[in-house]
């Protein structure tokens, strides 16, 4: 399934892959940790977080439960407060 972004992705995405390298950095984890946690497969995550795919609202939710925040601490604050609207 192709998106008009393939191989590329948007800022956001970049902001939510800075934000949850943050959180490994704070909880002293690393990526195959996370996956494990998560179920989501090392490969996907890996490629996420190096920008080089979207992440899915479902493996920002499972992220977000691993780290015990809302998926919302782990969205850039603009998108945040658009979505409150």
């Amino acid at each position: 399934m192709s998106t008009p972004h393939e191989g590329a992705t948007s800022v956001t995405d970049n902001e939510i892959a800075e934000r949850i390298h943050n959180a490994l950095i704070i909880k002293n984890r690393n990526v195959k940790d996370l996956s494990e946690d998560t179920g989501i497969n090392y490969k996907r995550l890996r490629l996420s977080l190096k920008g080089e795919r979207s992440m899915t609202v479902t493996e920002i939710e499972k992220i977000a439960s691993v780290f015990k925040v809302k998926p919302s601490a782990l969205l850039p604050d603009t998108f945040a407060r658009r979505s409150a609207a």
